[in-house]
């Protein structure tokens, strides 16, 4: 073989191979979807699943879950809506007129209608007017699946349609049905054991205790009040200061008392002098005898507004009637304030003299009673309460500064080192009392008669039930 080497190809006949399609069949969707309900979490999940998942084999605008309990209609949940807000002209208007069709039992069974949103009064038009509802079940209150869309539903679509509603209507009973595993018989005696010991706890007496802000505030103290009226020019102490008797405490601006003092003097020299003139005058007028009572009566008036004046003058330096402890707020409120006579200023206390003041709330008025126990944990110093007992309280609830009615109840502390009985007649040194300052805030630990303990831990439930029902 001399020449190149040929190769020929023989023509074979071949077919054409065409791809399957791979377009799930609507039978297979109805397949799917119901796979998916059946594996559903809980029913939320459910939910979500029942108003989105069957968009793939029926075209729809929106599928609802409508959920009954007789006439009323609720929406639980809206295709391509994570959650529902209630208040939304949609769903308000939706579930009206759910509601007027499950009034008139068009609900009840599979049923189809047109909407008639388009009219003047509604806030929005509903693009899908073609509506069909499929109950989960023959009972209605079960509820069902609401269908729209802006055409009319065919034939063909409606076992489709209520095929899913029986789906996800089977899936939510039986999630509904679910019961909890019974308990064992080893449980069960723990469970009963633990009860019966926790009601025997419960009829522990114990005594029933309140917590109270609480104050140490002195007793009976005196109160410096505004002598005349007129304006504070100083406070001369410092707030807490131990003052003797005779101490200057306070000064008013005194220009209109000093102006009315000099002209009161003045007055009372233009008086003198007309007296002597009018004496000296007498002895060579006999009619001009009777000018020198006149004189002397004008002199006796003015002697009297000067000494009104003098008096008033005096009155603008106020000093301590007694010794003890200067109480008040803030110098810089006072300086330049206003007062009217009889106006509360300072007041004058004896440390030695203190008493617990307790804001005791409404609820635990029975409990103030005169001798009951008490125990208030300084704010300053908690770990070392003060013991006291109630001696007084009020029979009338009064407005705290923080807005709340409270009764005012008032303790006396009882001191381990007192070397003598606590009361006004003493005259002791203030270094024998161990007594907490004036002024010291904390909590009192009011305690009341005995009860069980059960009524103890649940006396507030117990209070706000019998207030709601008024027995």
């Amino acid at each position: 073989m001399n020449g190149p080497l040929k190769i020929t190809a023989q023509q074979t006949n071949t077919k054409k191979i065409t791809p399957k399609s791979t377009t799930a069949s609507p039978l297979q969707v109805l397949i799917a979807i119901e796979g998916e309900a059946l594996s559903a979490k809980d029913r939320l999940s459910l939910k979500h699943i029942a108003v989105n998942r069957p968009r793939s084999l029926i075209k729809t605008g929106h599928i609802i879950w409508v959920s009954r309990r007789g006439h009323k209609i609720d929406l639980d949940a809206i295709s391509s809506q994570a959650q529902i807000d209630k208040t939304t002209p949609f769903a308000q208007w939706m579930t009206a007129e759910l509601t007027s069709r499950a009034r008139k039992s068009v609900l009840d069974k599979d049923s189809s209608w047109k909407f008639q949103s388009n009219r003047k009064d509604d806030a929005f038009a509903y693009p899908f007017t073609h509506a069909y509802y499929a109950p989960f079940s023959p009972d209605p209150k079960a509820g069902g699946l609401l269908f729209t869309r802006d055409t009319d539903f065919k034939e063909s679509e409606l076992p489709q349609i209520k095929r899913i509603s029986q789906i996800f209507g089977v899936s939510a009973a039986a999630m509904g049905r679910k019961k909890r595993a019974r308990m064992s018989i080893k449980k069960r005696s723990y469970f009963l054991g633990t009860v019966l010991i926790l009601g025997l706890i419960s009829l522990i007496p114990v005594s029933m205790t309140t917590l109270a802000p609480a104050e140490v505030v002195a007793e009976a103290p005196y109160v410096i009040t505004a002598p005349i009226d007129g304006v504070v020019e100083s406070i001369l102490v410092p707030p807490n200061t131990e003052v003797s008797i005779d101490t200057p405490l306070l000064r008013l601006v005194d220009t209109t008392y000093k102006n009315e003092y000099i002209l009161a003097k003045q007055e009372q020299a233009v008086a003198d002098a007309k007296l002597r003139q009018a004496s000296l005058t007498s002895f060579i007028d006999n009619t001009a005898k009777r000018d020198v009572a006149v004189a002397q009566a004008e002199k006796s008036m003015a002697g009297a507004r000067k000494n009104y004046a003098r008096d008033r003058l005096s009155k603008t330096v106020v000093n301590a009637p007694k010794a003890g402890l200067a109480i008040y707020s803030d110098p810089t409120d006072w300086a330049g304030r206003p007062v009217a006579t009889g106006e509360a200023i300072i007041k004058i206390a004896d440390p030695a003299r203190v008493l617990l003041r307790i804001d005791a709330p409404l609820a635990i008025g029975e409990t103030l009673k005169n001798g009951a126990r008490v125990r208030m944990f300084m704010d300053s110093d908690p770990l070392n309460p003060i013991e006291a007992e109630i001696t007084s309280a009020s029979y009338y609830a009064q407005a705290t500064p923080d807005g709340h009615m409270a009764y005012e109840a008032f303790a006396a502390l009882k001191i381990s080192n007192l070397s003598a009985p606590l009361t006004s007649d003493n005259d002791l040194p203030l270094s024998s009392f161990d007594l907490p300052r004036i002024g010291t805030r904390g909590v009192a630990k009011i305690y009341g008669g005995t009860a069980p303990l059960g009524f103890w831990l649940l006396r507030r439930p117990i209070t706000l039930a019998r207030q709601f029902l008024g027995v």
